[in-house]
């Protein structure tokens, strides 16, 4: 990243794109893989380097595992962490949200690079702000809705698919995850030159097929891609520091070591290499740090749009010649919750990832950015039901939110 021109919160963590954070996960892999790979450079090298070189690799992503979490629970799963060969802590990417995350560990690319910027998504050529998880306007559920309008998932994504850059190795590329989601749009623009897509029941479902797939396939090259949500959802609604939480992901990572790995055969287990890491984490968002759009006339005013980014991260779009007026507003009134930042300067200075960006991200985030402090939300009234469950969140740059766990397994050693 750049030399940041930037007077950030000492709560904010900048991504470092240059070996430190999930986006550095694909050219890892490719690495661990030796095959050729163009996009961010591996994580640091005692990050993986312990590892060898080896000829399989799976990648189980936990959805929300914060580095709070995991470090809450680590004593008490240390029967199956101290076996790894590497573990650490690394970051997310900025903005801290699933779809902008998966699309980076999915390319290998920063969010300004492969320009899936957030969970809304101002789409000009549709007059409409998407919201991405499902391919729908945001004010209302039409799922697939833009799609059928003729948006194309698989072209979605600026740059090449890392199953699309490994297949040219002659790698192929799995991916695991629920049967509701696997055909999903998301996917589809996620699994461009997969070998194969697999839906699952159940967790016990996902890593009986990864075993079985491991074992058909003993001595072949490939990858193997694992996404679980779960931790992600009770988070949501209960907080990361919930005894449920917790029983959670101590149930997790016992499935996977009973189911996975410690049932492989010496065959299977063969130049095969296991990584755990999750998307980002999440920050408690209490009821008092809820801030509506409509309690502040004044700055709803200078804007032609609600904003579209996310309650952590929003992105304003501003009226005319406006953008200095939505500044001090911000500064002068609500700079106890959130900080302004220039749309370009902060496209600039690399925070949503270095050059060279997509030729969307300039208008995907809008004309001012925004990112909260500490558990503090932006919100309009389309949110005041969800507001009502939505106990935590994550999309900004707080300590909560973007730190995650890296481990990495040897299953041969």
């Amino acid at each position: 990243m750049s030399q940041m021109s930037l007077i950030l919160p000492q709560e904010f963590i900048v991504p470092d794109y240059d070996g430190h954070t999930i986006g550095n996960v694909p050219a890892t892999i490719a690495a661990l893989l030796d095959a050729p790979f163009e996009g961010l450079r591996p994580l640091a090298n005692p990050l993986w380097q312990p590892l060898g070189k080896v000829r399989r690799v799976v990648l189980f992503i936990v959805d929300a595992l914060g580095w709070n979490l995991f470090q809450q629970e680590r004593q008490r799963l240390s029967g199956i962490f101290d076996r790894a060969q590497v573990e650490g802590q690394i970051t997310s990417i900025f903005p801290s949200t699933t779809v902008a995350a998966l699309s980076t560990l999915w390319s290998g690319l920063a969010p300004a690079q492969h320009g899936m910027l957030g969970l809304e998504l101002f789409m000009p050529d549709f007059a409409v702000t998407m919201q991405t998880l499902g391919f729908t306007p945001a004010f209302d559920k039409y799922p697939d809705a833009l799609v059928k309008a003729g948006l194309v998932p698989e072209t979605f994504l600026h740059g090449p698919g890392f199953a699309e850059q490994l297949a040219a190795s002659g790698v192929s590329s799995y991916a695991f995850k629920g049967r509701e989601i696997v055909n999903s749009a998301l996917s589809k623009m996620h699994g461009r030159g997969l070998a194969g897509n697999f839906g699952v029941l159940s967790l016990a479902d996902m890593f009986v097929q990864i075993r079985a797939l491991l074992e058909e396939k003993a001595g072949q090259s490939f990858y193997v891609n694992a996404y679980w949500p779960t931790i992600d959802t009770m988070t949501h609604v209960y907080n990361w520091d919930h005894a449920a939480v917790a029983a959670e992901f101590r149930a997790i990572m016992q499935q996977l070591d009973q189911e996975l790995l410690s049932s492989l055969s010496v065959a299977a287990r063969r130049e095969t290499v296991f990584l755990l890491v999750a998307d980002h984490g999440q920050t408690p968002t209490p009821p008092e740090q809820q801030i509506y759009l409509d309690d502040h006339p004044d700055l709803r005013q200078l804007l032609f749009m609600a904003p579209a980014g996310e309650p952590r991260t929003p992105y304003l779009y501003v009226k005319h010649g406006r953008q200095t007026e939505v500044m001090d507003y911000i500064k002068t009134n609500l700079n106890q919750a959130m900080v302004a930042i220039p749309a370009d300067q902060a496209l600039s200075v690399g925070l949503l990832g270095p050059m060279p960006h997509a030729p969307t991200a300039a208008d995907r985030v809008g004309d001012v950015l925004v990112t909260m402090r500490s558990g503090y939300v932006l919100l309009t009234e389309k949110d005041r039901e969800s507001a009502k469950i939505l106990v935590a969140r994550h999309g900004g740059m707080t300590a909560p939110e973007m730190q995650v766990p890296w481990v990495g397994y040897r299953l041969d050693a």
